[in-house]
């Protein structure tokens, strides 16, 4: 009986060792697409603004 424990007990260690670097990896993952989330919003905010100054600047030509 204690022989079976004891292999359940290094079975769950060994799937608790599994589990824990499936984790990391997703950790992983996730910081690396949160960076390139926030990359991407950088960019599309930077060209967002860049057409809005764009527009006001051809919008005062119009005018004037």
């Amino acid at each position: 009986m204690i022989h079976t424990e004891l292999k359940t007990v290094r079975q769950f260690q060994k799937r608790k060792m599994q589990v824990e670097r499936e984790l990391d990896d997703l950790k992983d993952n996730l910081r690396n697409t949160e960076q390139i989330h926030q990359e991407t919003l950088r960019r599309l905010e930077s060209k967002f603004f860049e057409e809005k100054v764009i527009i006001r600047a051809n919008l005062k030509c119009v005018v004037y």
